[in-house]
């Protein structure tokens, strides 16, 4: 970049400290990344040009990018949850002209170099994120490069993200269950740094509080992870305890498979003693016997919908902060059927 005159250039950073803005901001605009607001853009050009920078090529307006490579995150190739959204985000990449590259890692404190250094080595025109991320180095992740939450997403942030209403998806199945007799609705959760865990749990006791059940802490099952293994041993104590439920709302079809196969070991016939519900629909749900009762997600639809929010914020960076929930469909199955024994 030339200079307009003799005078020593002020550095990168006097430039964001007058301008108000990050050095990231500062440097959005130098590489001709499009995630900048236009006033934003214009300040800190203007800012630049008193400074002694020649920003005639940079005044230029950046038409819309319709090629590069979108980073997408899951924290795991093994969940089969994920391979039906990836499979949405890559159609709606395709049809922009992107490629997708799914990238399988969580993003913490020790990951966040490795994922900057990709994201650097493949100039990658944006990022789509499926899992939770600490709230400070998304923050960092949106400064960086145009960003999508997909499923979890940070309220504590003006991030876009494409999700569904757990609290709502919750409550009907819960109604359902109640409508059914059950009284001693037992609960199988996963790990609360999940937003999915903490809001279904809210959608749990509210639906408790609503019917004006008791809640009882005993038929709270926490798990530290989506295992089978380990929720058939935790599911297998409750069943053991003398004030059983009689029903299982589980945060994953995983789980509800593991209360199936403890039923059966327990000689608990499921649905007539017991009715079990899941979430997601994975293919596990109508695969054990009997087939799981099951919150369907638009797993697809949420992968489609992330990256075409994506390509819009990478092509019109002006746009608003936009918020998409999905609907949900509850699946009943022979789990919950009261004709089946």
């Amino acid at each position: 970049m030339a200079v307009k005159n003799d005078r020593k250039k002020s550095t990168y950073q006097e430039i964001a400290a007058e301008a108000e803005v990050s050095i990231a901001t500062v440097s959005r605009i130098l590489t001709g990344a499009s995630k900048v607001k236009p006033e934003t853009r214009d300040k800190v050009l203007e800012i630049m040009a008193r400074h002694g920078y020649d920003t005639a090529d940079l005044q230029m307006v950046k038409q819309p990018q319709t090629s590069g490579i979108i980073i997408f995150n899951i924290p795991s190739l093994g969940n089969p949850f994920y391979s039906q959204i990836a499979s949405g985000a890559k159609a709606a990449a395709r049809r922009h002209g992107f490629q997708l590259l799914v990238n399988e890692e969580h993003i913490n404190s020790n990951t966040i170099a490795t994922l900057t250094g990709l994201i650097q080595k493949v100039n990658a025109a944006g990022i789509i994120t499926t899992n939770h991320v600490p709230t400070p180095l998304l923050r960092k992740l949106y400064d960086t490069l145009p960003l999508v939450q997909c499923c979890e997403f940070d309220n504590e942030l003006e991030i876009p993200y494409v999700s569904i209403d757990d609290i709502a998806a919750t409550k009907a199945t819960m109604e359902y269950l109640i409508s059914l007799g059950r009284r001693r609705i037992a609960f199988v959760n996963g790990p609360m740094r999940y937003k999915y865990a903490r809001q279904r749990l809210k959608g749990y006791t509210e639906s408790l509080e609503k019917a004006g059940m008791a809640q009882d802490p005993a038929l709270v099952i926490q798990l530290p992870d989506v295992s089978y293994d380990m929720a058939v041993s935790a599911v297998g104590q409750l069943l053991a305890s003398p004030q059983k439920p009689d029903a299982f709302f589980c945060i994953s079809d995983v789980y509800a498979a593991a209360v199936v196969k403890s039923c059966a070991r327990s000689g608990i016939n499921v649905p007539r003693d017991m009715m079990v519900t899941g979430f997601d629909n994975l293919d596990i749900a109508s695969m054990v016997n009997p087939a799981i009762t099951t919150v369907n997600q638009p797993k697809y639809q949420l992968g489609f919908s992330s990256c075409e929010l994506l390509v819009d914020l990478i092509n019109n960076p002006q746009t608003g902060v936009r918020r998409i929930l999905l609907e949900t469909e509850l699946i009943v199955r022979e789990s919950t059927s009261p004709l089946i024994s």
